[in-house]
């Protein structure tokens, strides 16, 4: 009974898919081969809460043709990474 609780728990604690939720501001859009992105600023201080002087760092975030019309440069946005 021990084993298949502790099988059981290490199944639901590894089998996650481990996707994060990233945010961060738009900075760009572009379309590529059909396909609409978003260059996201993940490294947003308002997002970080770091105040250390690092580089910006950017993650491509692709999104329907909807989305993609209603956002802007400059709004932010949250993606599952």
């Amino acid at each position: 009974m021990n084993k298949f609780l502790v099988i059981s728990f290490a199944v639901f604690l590894f089998g996650c898919s481990g996707s994060v939720n990233e945010c961060g501001v738009i900075e760009s859009k572009f379309i590529k081969n059909g396909k609409y992105f978003f260059a996201v600023n993940l490294s947003d201080r308002k997002y970080t809460g770091d105040q250390d002087e690092g580089g910006p760092m950017y993650s491509d975030a692709e999104v329907s043709k909807a989305i993609y019309e209603m956002k802007m440069a400059g709004d932010d946005f949250c993606f599952e990474n």
